[in-house]
């Protein structure tokens, strides 16, 4: 039973990784997905994959740190697939280090893209699902909005704000049914992760999780589908957090 069969999605930063995994779990579960992407290849690697396993999917380009770009991504969406009934706020820039070497244009982006990117997707979609009566809102959070991080103070930052975005807007918009929740997943090595991380670090985070491996991609993606899906109908305003136990271990 496709858990998502007539339903519409649009992920944000849907071209790699986590958003990635969720596109095409989406789409396998029977959601016609709006891959939205800062890069027109990107997003459609994704949709070729989904298209390749019977799926359907549309390529969108636009940079969410633009209200814009989502509204006129939104209107595409609806023109080929309808309005959408799920949107997954993915997308985020990032760069750690000592908060003193981090400049205003980096700041700035971090911000833009990862707390203005999901008020920006909550107008871009609140509309449509006010008026079809209701809807799925998925924020991708983080463990670190609950735990202090050393070179992390603004993506720390960032995750807390998107924390209280979803219970905020959990409580705004639950009279229209329309739900909000947040994944907070642990860390991942995704390809982008790869490229900063040493396999020395992926060991040492491995270590420190109770259940003895990494978060998964897929891990995330399966909790997007259920937080998505009619299983989790009486489920708003949460923060799931997909960590094996890490987040609240002591070791």
């Amino acid at each position: 039973m496709q858990k998502l069969k007539g339903k519409v999605a649009l992920v944000t930063g849907g071209g790699r990784g986590i958003g990635r995994a969720i596109c095409e779990a989406m789409a396998k579960e029977g959601a016609r997905v709006g891959v939205l992407d800062l890069k027109h290849e990107v997003a459609l690697e994704s949709v070729n994959a989904i298209q390749a396993q019977g799926g359907e999917a549309i390529a969108l380009v636009g940079n969410v740190a633009q209200r814009e770009d989502l509204i006129n991504a939104v209107t595409t969406l609806k023109q080929q697939f309808g309005a959408p009934d799920i949107l997954v706020n993915n997308a985020m820039w990032n760069r750690y280090g000592p908060l003193m070497d981090q400049n205003e244009s980096m700041i700035d982006r971090m911000i833009d893209v990862g707390l203005k990117g999901v008020v920006w997707g909550y107008q871009a979609v609140l509309n449509d699902m006010i008026k079809q009566g209701g809807g799925s809102i998925i924020n991708i959070g983080s463990p670190s909005s609950v735990l202090a991080m050393r070179h992390g103070v603004m993506y720390s930052a960032i995750k807390s704000a998107v924390s209280g975005l979803t219970r905020s807007g959990a409580a705004e918009f639950g009279e229209f049914n329309i739900r909000v929740n947040a994944i907070a997943p642990s860390s991942t090595p995704t390809e982008g992760a790869k490229l900063v991380v040493s396999e020395e670090a992926w060991e040492r985070r491995r270590q420190r999780i109770p259940l003895g491996r990494l978060c998964a991609a897929d891990d995330v993606a399966k909790a997007a589908v259920f937080l998505a899906s009619d299983d989790s109908s009486f489920i708003s305003g949460d923060v799931l957090f997909v960590d094996g136990a890490s987040t609240y271990a002591f070791s």
